[in-house]
């Protein structure tokens, strides 16, 4: 057997998108970290908000008499709240939208990789079997001449 190994020419190219493409994942994690807190972020306001108007809700039913100015306090607050779930909300729907596209870029990334790849195998038969079918040619005729001499 001949001593050529199989040196793949595009392979500076293969790890190039290997590590564009881990750097789209760390990326895509980031993003999914950030949607996380996002969603945790809005959790707690809503918590915050649940328990106001649960509070609130039990003076309403105690029939107590409320001053005109916690009422208006109240509902000012309410509404405060309100106002900065939507805009959380608003943020986290920004950071899917993000992470969507990320996630596109991420496959396409990969189907990339998957065709170099693919490139590189098929390259890599074909130089085994020129190799084999190389080998095998000077081995019939290393057979060849050392019987020419015994059949006459």
């Amino acid at each position: 057997m001949s001593g050529a190994r199989f040196r793949y020419a595009l392979e500076p190219i293969l790890l190039t998108r290997r590590w564009d493409h881990d750097a789209l994942l760390g990326e895509l994690a980031e993003r999914n970290v950030a949607i996380r807190q996002q969603q945790e972020a809005i959790g707690a306001l809503q918590a915050q908000s649940e328990q106001l108007a649960l509070e609130w809700a039990g003076v309403c039913a105690s029939g107590q008499a409320l001053p005109v100015e916690r009422f208006a306090r109240t509902t000012r607050y309410l509404s405060q709240l309100a106002g900065q779930v939507r805009a959380e909300q608003a943020a986290l729907a920004q950071l899917q939208a993000g992470r969507d596209e990320l996630v596109d870029r991420v496959m396409a990334s990969q189907r990339a990789i998957e065709a170099v790849e693919e490139h590189r195998d098929e390259m890599k038969a074909k130089f085994v079997q020129l190799r084999l079918s190389g080998d095998f040619k000077i081995a019939d005729d290393q057979w060849n001449t050392l019987h020419a001499g015994t059949t006459t």
